[in-house]
């Protein structure tokens, strides 16, 4: 099964293990009819991996900036407390819906970085950086990882069939 983050887990709420949770995409009707989801919970400082736990979710509360969730088996916000931060995962097909010329930031993986015509890497991953998302990216000619900036000035055209992301400015690899 595809799994896609759609969110985070942000703290805690009230005495019953409730977790709040930040949405990805900022709409978060759609946690509403979610029945499983998965955490991938931070990696601590004797892992080398993040562990994957799937829970059951119980119910459900949208609230206005955010949505709290109830998971089976964490009744305490001791209990909840141990998720924070924690990457929230739900099967593809439940994950907010796309409109036209949207796509998932998990589609950019694997795609490869063309500059003007020409393959210059592989997007081997999406990750979070102090102004925005940033393309990890394995450089074709070095096999070294360069960090791109996810922004018009550096990423032109996206074709997420192709796999393809044109690149703008060939010395931001450099």
């Amino acid at each position: 099964m595809d799994w896609l983050i759609t969110g985070r887990v942000r703290g805690t709420f009230g005495l019953e293990g409730f977790i709040k949770i930040e949405s990805c995409s900022g709409e978060y009707e759609h946690f509403l009819s979610l029945k499983e989801i998965m955490l991938r919970l931070p990696v601590r400082e004797a892992e080398e991996q993040c562990p994957e736990i799937t829970y059951q979710v119980e119910e459900c509360v949208v609230r206005t900036t955010d949505a709290l969730l109830k998971l089976r088996g964490i009744n305490s916000p001791e209990a909840a407390k141990k998720l924070h931060g924690a990457d929230i995962l739900v099967p593809r097909d439940m994950a907010c819906p796309l409109e036209r010329g949207e796509f998932y930031i998990n589609d950019l993986c694997n795609s490869d970085l063309v500059y003007k015509g020409n393959s210059v890497g592989t997007i081997a991953d999406v990750v979070e950086g102090g102004g925005g998302f940033l393309l990890e990216v394995s450089e074709a000619a070095t096999g070294k990882t360069v960090y791109i900036p996810f922004r018009s000035q550096f990423i032109g055209k996206i074709d997420i069939p192709a796999k393809q992301v044109e690149l703008m400015h060939r010395w931001i690899l450099e």
